[in-house]
């Protein structure tokens, strides 16, 4: 029994050890889980919003990519449909402009689901990519939005999206740059995964889960990106 009892104090003082040494690295964010839990808590009470997904950059071009349902019968819990490895910017983080090959931080909106692929059957709208659909980055009116160019008359530079199979069998256009200002940074999507180990700046996840994600997202769902 006194062998016993020494071990577990021996293991008492060991985990008080290795807890005070996280608390006295400032490089070492022992509150992460309790900030993510305040992201989820920040929406609970709001009807507008139904789903969140949390992207938590985790150096390099990785990241952790976790999806939230919410349950409004069950008082407003939130679900986790999946956790997965996610793929970032080839030059990671944060943002500073255009062309930068960096994902941005910040909590933001969707605008709308695309797809080279059929609609799965989203409550979002949902733009059908075709052979003139283009994700425009110059400096112009249409500056950070998908067009059409065969219905704009404007040969606009940028993405030939139909081209970017797999990546964009489906996703989601962020309202990152929601003002549309040149060169802030253009085309922050949240899409399907391609042969690449990393992204221009939007996060990359598996082509089963994106799709899940625009199966359950409806208008309200938020995206939040930050750092481990």
């Amino acid at each position: 029994m006194k062998k016993l009892f020494a071990v577990l104090l021996a293991l008492a003082l060991m985990c008080g050890a290795l807890a005070f040494a996280e608390a006295a690295d400032p490089t070492i964010n022992v509150d992460n889980q309790a900030y993510w839990r305040s992201a989820l808590q920040k929406y609970r009470d709001d009807e507008n919003v139904q789903q969140v997904l949390i992207v938590r950059c985790t150096g390099g071009c990785s990241s952790i990519v976790r999806f939230y349902h919410k349950l409004p019968d069950e008082n407003n819990a939130w679900e986790l449909v999946f956790e997965t490895d996610g793929i970032i910017g080839k030059n990671g983080y944060p943002k500073t402009g255009e062309g930068d090959a960096k994902t941005p931080f910040g909590d933001f909106g969707v605008r709308r689901a695309f797809g080279i692929r059929k609609n799965p059957g989203t409550a979002l709208e949902y733009v059908d990519v075709v052979e003139t659909t283009y994700a425009c980055d110059e400096n112009c009116k249409y500056y950070n939005q998908i067009i059409d160019t065969a219905e704009t008359g404007h040969a606009c530079s940028g993405e030939e999206m139909f081209k970017l199979s797999p990546e964009y069998n489906y996703g989601l256009e962020t309202d990152f740059n929601s003002s549309n200002y040149w060169p802030m940074g253009s085309a922050i999507f949240i899409h399907c995964k391609g042969e690449k180990k990393f992204t221009g700046g939007c996060v990359a996840i598996d082509e089963a889960l994106m799709r899940t994600v625009i199966e359950y997202a409806t208008p309200g769902m938020r995206i939040i990106i930050g750092e481990d």
